[in-house]
């Protein structure tokens, strides 16, 4: 009979317990990996109240961990028990024409650790072996810790929306909403040669907290209106790029107001159901040739180059944790990602 192991199960949403299951095996052609970290996202906490599309209940949640391998199937090479790895929670096919052309987060047969498949808010986690040959495991490097590699996805997704909206030197950027991922936005958009970085926030200490991440101009709009704000900040010519780093329609109004010809808007955060339809100055996009495109998840590629970036101190993402917890207080590290009252919650496993 298999040993057991803690883990938080969510059962169905506003049911989330905390008990012991069965420790699984390790996949054929797959790892099974120790946790000792997972961190807390904002679509966890969607996960836990409301649910989400791509979630099939029950399940473990969790989908940012790293850990040390505890198992590798014998006809597995290229890794040993005992090494510390990061593992990605996307499970591309490696075989549809969009794995093919180089965008498996957008594989038509995904499955995704922590939503189709058990995730890392237990003692151990399955790595089943599509996820190993799609490069969903990467070596830590040394010296990088398990809390920071965990938070290797999250940036790594803030690295796809970049490429994608195609920000580079010279660049003026505007990010609105200063949590987590807005706050990784302004070193990525740093990193890759922005001159102006704007961020606008609207909670109090989130503002507080955004005067220490880099960005060149914090913006609270109930001092000052974005878009007349940034249009004077900048000489009346705009931003090259916006990200929409909270789910918010003004924000989505603004951003229009405040794009440069030949801008790019990128909804970086999924909008809640009742503005999945906002009405878009679509003559505004035209005159301007703006364009206004959307950003999920992140593929292999961008999750090693992270870790990477995070390794070698390029990029910081120790000021974003702030709180670690232990399993057992999963649902207050929920309630602090829910309720905006911290930043990254990273749940740590002896």
């Amino acid at each position: 009979m298999n040993d057991l192991m803690q883990a938080a199960v969510l059962r169905e949403p506003g049911d989330l317990i905390n008990i012991r299951v069965p420790k699984p095996f390790c996949p054929p052609g797959g790892l099974l990996v120790r946790v000792r970290a997972c961190a807390l996202c904002a679509t966890d906490a969607k996960m836990w109240r409301q649910g989400h599309r791509d979630l099939i209940l029950p399940r473990i949640l969790g989908h940012e961990v790293a850990g040390e391998i505890a198992a590798v199937d014998p006809g597995l090479s290229g890794f040993e028990v005992g090494q510390r790895v990061q593992v990605a929670p996307g499970l591309p096919c490696g075989r549809c024409r969009w794995c093919l052309r180089g965008a498996p987060n957008m594989c038509q047969d995904m499955r995704i650790i922590g939503f189709h498949c058990d995730g890392g808010l237990a003692q151990y986690l399955a790595v089943p072996a599509a996820g190993v040959q799609q490069g969903a495991v990467s070596l830590l490097p040394r010296g990088l810790s398990c809390d920071r590699g965990a938070l290797a996805e999250p940036l790594a997704c803030c690295l796809n929306a970049q490429e994608l909206t195609r920000v580079g030197p010279g660049d003026r950027v505007a990010i609105f909403g200063a949590g987590p991922q807005g706050r990784l936005h302004v070193q990525v958009a740093r990193l890759r040669g922005a001159s102006l970085i704007i961020l606008i926030e609207t909670d109090p200490a989130r503002l507080k907290a955004a005067t220490t991440v880099g960005a060149d101009l914090v913006l609270d709009p109930a001092q000052q209106q974005p878009v007349a704000a940034i249009r004077d900040y900048t000489h009346g010519q705009g931003v090259d790029a916006v990200f929409l780093a909270c789910g918010s329609a003004a924000a989505l109004d603004w951003g229009l107001g405040v794009l440069a010809k030949r801008g790019r808007l990128c909804l970086y955060s999924g909008m809640p159901k009742e503005g999945e339809t906002l009405p878009v100055n679509l003559n505004r996009l035209h005159y301007l040739e703006a364009s206004l495109l959307g950003a999920y998840g992140c593929t292999s590629r961008q999750n090693a180059l992270a870790l990477e970036l995070i390794a070698q101190h390029r990029l910081r993402v120790d000021q974003e944790i702030s709180h670690r917890l232990p399993l057992e207080e999963v649902t207050q590290g929920l309630e602090v990602v829910l309720n905006r009252t911290g930043l990254k919650v990273v749940i740590e496993f002896n």
